[in-house]
């Protein structure tokens, strides 16, 4: 298995990841009204940061994010392999509520598209990521 830091291992690519990831856990339609990062995201994000090996600081900054009305979407990595993680990795917050909602999608399909990942390779991750969601939850039976 290949280490995260070797995915990413320049601290740009790792702060672009985790905004990526921040903008993602932002865009869900849970409930009219709440569109806020929940208590299973923001662990997720912060279980990231740390994989990461992110600074207090640098955590601190990405979480004021978390709490900000800005969700403008500026992700670009140099290798595709760090898109591609990317994707994937945003595809499982997305789902970390157990639901994939259409703004998750349309978002992860707008970054795909920045990103030049095309339609194809996006919803092969997405079934890949559903298929080890659904693996999991028999094991846990």
């Amino acid at each position: 298995m290949v280490n995260i830091l070797e995915i990413l291992p320049e601290e740009k690519a790792r702060i672009t990841f985790i905004r990526g990831l921040i903008n993602l856990a932002k865009a869900e339609e849970r409930r009219e009204g709440d569109l806020g990062v929940n208590s299973e995201e923001m662990d997720f994000l912060r279980g990231a940061m740390q994989a990461l090996n992110l600074s207090e600081q640098i955590q601190r900054e990405l979480e004021v994010l978390v709490r900000s009305k800005d969700n403008t979407i500026n992700i670009s990595f140099d290798e595709k392999t760090q898109a591609l993680f990317f994707l994937r990795e945003g595809i499982q917050i997305c789902y970390v509520e157990g639901r994939y909602y259409q703004s998750e999608k349309d978002m992860i399909r707008e970054m795909a598209s920045k990103l030049g990942v095309r339609e194809e390779t996006v919803t092969a991750i997405e079934r890949w990521v559903q298929e080890g969601i659904e693996w999991s939850a028999r094991g846990d039976e």
